[in-house]
């Protein structure tokens, strides 16, 4: 598992999380696709998934240009509100980027449909990494819900 913090507005962040065994890609809150495409024709991977915690402008905001830009993505969320959502997840979700495992975990600290995304890999000495969408979320809401689920 690899992940690429790319920097996004003057003060927030988009991930790009890349599964190294097969090339397939996500990322997480694109609100600047271009940087995003930039970013994945960089590394040569295939980008075919959005994770979007949350429906504000500041993470969700880019998410039609970038289906525009690479369609048939597939964008999870947690809220109908998040533009251009393909797949609604709830609390306990999961599916797989390549062979790179997702947990959703509900988390609404920030908002009422937020969604953290815990990534795993099997067999794998790569620790887990945990995706929040603001940092406020993260420590107390996430460990929470690690216990209980």
């Amino acid at each position: 598992m690899k992940i690429e913090l790319l920097p996004a507005l003057s003060d927030n962040y988009m991930y790009l999380l890349i599964d190294e065994d097969t090339k397939e890609a996500a990322i997480v809150d694109p609100v600047e696709p271009v940087k995003v495409v930039e970013a994945i024709r960089k590394h040569g991977v295939r980008l075919t998934t959005v994770l979007t915690t949350h429906h504000h402008w500041d993470h969700a905001g880019g998410n039609e240009k970038m289906v525009r830009l690479i369609p048939g993505l597939k964008v999870y969320g947690g809220d109908d509100r998040v533009d251009a959502l393909t797949k609604k997840v709830s609390h306990s979700s999961t599916f797989k980027i390549g062979t790179l495992n997702v947990k959703c975990l509900f988390t609404p600290c920030h908002t009422t449909g937020h969604i953290c995304y815990y990534v795993t890999k099997e067999s794998s000495t790569d620790p887990p990494a945990v995706f929040t969408g603001i940092s406020s979320v993260s420590y107390v809401c996430v460990s929470a819900c690690l216990l209980w689920s």
